[in-house]
C-alpha cells in the first residue's frame, strides 16, 4: 500500500504518518519544513524498516510547487492508495484588517491544493478499482466564526467537497472521509 500525507511535519499530519506507517509499503511525506520531515522520516524508518519513506518539502500555497510535486511523483510512478489531505493554514483576526497574503495562502492550501491533489489521484484510483481519501476539515466548517471567517469558510468547503465526493465515488468503492 502507498500513502501520501500532506502537512506531515507536525501535529495531525505527523501522527497520521506515524500511525499509518506499520500498514504500508511506501509513505510520501509532504510539508514546507524539510528538517522536521526528515526527522519524522528517520523515526518511521527506524520503527518500520520495511517502509520506503520519501520526503518532499513543498509549499502547497504555491501552485507551481504543487504542479512540480505531482510531476515528480508521476516520474517515479508513485500513485497513492490513500491520500491524506492534512495540510492547512489558519489565521485569527478581523477580516477587514487581516493580511491579504495570509488569507490568500490559506485559500491556496486549504482549498486549491487539496482539490488539485485529489483531482490528480482519483482517476488512477478509479481505474485500479480502489483507494481512499481523507480530508482534514474542522468543527469550524459547520458554523460561521467571527475573527476566523476565512478559515471557517475554507473548512466548510473541505467538508462539502468531501461529502459530495463520497457520494460520487461510492460506486467505485473509494471512501472519502472528512475529519
Amino acid at each position: 500500500m502507498q500513502v501520501f500525507v500532506t502537512g506531515a511535519s507536525s501535529g495531525l499530519g505527523e501522527e497520521f504518518a506515524f500511525q499509518i506507517a506499520p500498514r504500508v509499503g511506501k509513505l510520501v511525506l509532504v510539508a514546507r519544513r524539510e528538517p522536521l520531515l526528515e526527522i519524522l522520516a528517520e523515526r518511521i524508518r527506524e520503527a518500520h524498516p520495511h517502509v520506503a519513506v520519501a520526503v518532499f518539502p513543498v509549499d502547497l500555497s504555491r501552485a507551481s510547487e504543487v504542479d512540480g510535486l505531482l510531476d515528480n511523483l508521476a516520474d517515479t510512478g508513485f500513485m497513492p492508495d490513500l491520500l491524506v489531505n492534512n495540510a492547512g493554514l489558519g489565521d485569527y483576526g478581523e477580516f477587514a484588517s487581516s493580511d491579504w497574503e495570509k488569507l490568500e495562502s490559506m485559500l491556496h492550501v486549504n482549498i486549491e491544493a487539496l482539490t488539485r491533489l485529489t483531482h490528480a489521484v482519483l482517476p488512477e484510483m478509479i481505474r485500479r478499482g480502489g483507494g481512499a481519501v481523507v480530508n482534514v476539515s474542522s468543527l469550524a466548517s459547520v458554523i460561521p466564526i467571527p475573527d476566523f471567517a476565512v478559515y471557517a469558510a475554507t473548512k466548510a468547503y473541505v467538508t462539502s467537497f468531501s461529502e459530495a465526493l463520497r457520494i460520487e465515488l461510492r460506486e467505485h468503492r473509494i471512501p472519502v472521509l472528512a475529519v
